[in-house]
């Protein structure tokens, strides 16, 4: 497959990835309804007074199923991402880089289908432990220690694409310690740090597709 198609594909997974976050950003705010709730440990009783609300718990179904939408396309992303960049970077870092994109993508999934049966568990009046919630938790927080490591390697691949790859290296960089302060500060002081840390991700998709649609067609090395 030649670096061209390549690059067009990548283009395009990046911008259906910022497109599918912008649809869930707009969801939250309309709905008020996320899983970010749930990725943080709360009683039964919080949860049931979160879902009381019908539309609330549209919306949390809604930013499920674009979450589920999205996690294919990221995780496509990366997978292409691999093969362009075969001949840049060294093949074992990209099977790590890979392996713990995979990782997230494989927890993301896990975490979305346990929210979507913990909402059915408390709708439909069955038992729910608080270890329920304390497990979605650690979940959630491996997940995105999973993809600090994937990206940071990535990082490197992106950096041989000129200015804009390095634009996009520092996107990635902001995004991974962004991350890692959401676990060690209080969660109520977390929200500015949980909006940036999705600021910094949609935007480096963003400038992907940029440059990935600008690259010239017959190429087969990365501009400088």
């Amino acid at each position: 497959m030649s670096n061209s198609t390549l690059d067009r594909m990548l283009a395009i997974l990046a911008t259906l990835a910022a497109l599918t976050v912008a649809c869930m950003v707009v969801g939250i705010i309309s709905t008020r309804g996320t899983q970010d709730f749930f990725q943080t440990a709360h009683t039964i009783e919080v949860y049931g007074a979160y879902l009381a609300t019908p539309l609330v718990a549209f919306g949390l179904r809604l930013n499920l199923g674009l979450d589920n939408f999205f996690l294919i396309l990221y995780g496509a992303f990366f997978v292409v991402l691999t093969i362009r960049l075969r001949e840049l970077l060294d093949p074992r870092l990209l099977t790590v880089a890979l392996g713990a994109m995979l990782l997230t993508v494989l927890l993301d999934a896990v975490e979305n289908h346990h929210i979507m049966t913990m909402v059915h568990s408390i709708q439909s009046a069955l038992p729910l432990s608080p270890a329920d919630g304390e497990l979605q938790m650690i979940a959630s927080q491996v997940k995105f220690h999973a993809s600090y490591f994937a990206v940071f390697l990535f990082s490197f691949g992106f950096l041989q694409f000129g200015r804009m790859g390095r634009a996009i290296a520092v996107l990635l960089w902001l995004y991974i310690p962004c991350g890692v302060l959401i676990s060690v500060v209080p969660v109520e002081s977390a929200r500015l740090l949980v909006l940036g840390r999705t600021i910094f991700f949609v935007f480096a998709f963003i400038l992907s597709a940029v440059l990935f649609f600008s690259q010239p067609k017959t190429s087969t090395q990365p501009t400088r």
